[in-house]
């Protein structure tokens, strides 16, 4: 016997709705995951070379504008140090704001899980 298309149609949206919402974990904690951190990674590493890290500490000690005195050499290193630090600061500011990313992209679900849970109780307490 043939079923009705339309009856065979919605018991496979049905069937695969079913199967995405319970692979979702699974993919939001692997997948999306690693896809996640691999962004942060990326960013991070292009944070520091947008702020040229390595290049300021490599010149640390060479003078600017080719002032070889002693005057010259002073001023150009605690002008770099001032630069390093505030660069660093922007850099460590930075990075902490991509680990909240990470942080909340673990934790949104169980959030989630947590205030669908707390709002049922709350409605059948009611």
């Amino acid at each position: 016997m043939s079923e009705n298309i339309f009856i065979k149609t919605i018991k496979t949206l049905f069937i695969d709705l079913i199967g995405e919402i319970l692979y979702f974990p699974i993919w939001w904690y692997t997948r999306g995951l690693k896809g996640v951190f691999v962004y942060i990674w990326r960013s991070v590493k292009k944070l520091a070379y947008s702020l040229s890290l390595k290049v300021m500490i490599t010149h640390l000690l060479s003078p600017m504008f080719g002032q070889y005195d002693r005057a010259g050499r002073a001023i150009s290193f605690f002008m770099r140090f001032i630069l390093l630090i505030s660069r660093f600061v922007v850099f460590v500011i930075g990075t902490v704001l991509y680990i909240c990313l990470l942080a909340f992209w673990v934790l949104l679900p169980l959030v989630v899980i947590m205030q669908l849970v707390n709002n049922l109780r709350v409605l059948w307490l009611a």
